[in-house]
């Protein structure tokens, strides 16, 4: 499974981004990850309604009422209980220099305004290669955040809250208006769901 998601992901990288190690304008970047500040998601998975499980992917897929995708992240223990954010970055095209996404907003066109819903999962849980849209892990008790007017070139703080025990903090994306498919990137300006760490020192051991 690990290979074919690989093989798989190496393709869609090929089809997916036209120049790679383009030059980008990342002097006007949305927003720069602080070196090690962040947690990048160490699964990735995309559902729908379906019982069909699509496994890991290294994309999103997002799509009204029926795609979405999840995100696990790995807090360790040196990190447990710290302050901690969830951002989503989304810089435009031209300063992207290791990826490319296709964004479709409310109005059907790329350019357009959309909104996208972030949920958190029960800490501690989250999702699997096996994971379907009707066997998510079990939802937090917050409510769905809303992030409205979501547009490329900018970057959205969807969420601050302390980052738990260590272990997986699991969250989901989805629209209700909206299409995006993307390659998850850290790579200078960064694309993607990231957690941030408030503070630059780690939150002692106890």
């Amino acid at each position: 499974m690990k290979v074919l998601s690989l093989l798989t992901a190496i393709t869609g990288i090929a089809r997916a981004i036209p120049s790679p190690f383009k030059k980008a304008d990342t002097a006007s970047c949305p927003y720069y990850l602080p070196e090690g500040g962040y947690e990048f998601p160490h699964l990735i998975v995309p559902i729908n309604s379906s019982n069909v499980a699509m496994g890991h992917s290294y994309f999103a897929d997002i799509s009204p009422s029926n795609g979405a995708t999840i995100y696990n992240f790995d807090i360790p223990p040196s990190r447990a209980h710290q302050q901690c954010s969830l951002y989503f970055t989304f810089p435009r095209h031209n300063q992207l220099s290791t990826s490319d996404y296709q964004w479709t907003g409310n109005n059907n066109d790329s350019e357009s305004a959309g909104t996208l819903q972030a949920v958190q999962y029960q800490y501690a849980t989250g999702a699997t290669d096996s994971t379907t849209g009707n066997t998510q892990p079990a939802l937090g008790l917050d409510a769905p955040i809303t992030i409205n007017s979501v547009t490329p070139g900018n970057a959205y703080k969807i969420w601050t809250g302390l980052s738990g025990a260590g272990g997986v903090m699991s969250w989901r994306l989805s629209s209700t208006d909206s299409w995006l498919h993307y390659f998850q990137d850290w790579n200078l300006c960064a694309i993607g769901l990231w957690v941030v760490y408030e503070g630059a020192a780690p939150a002692p051991v106890s």
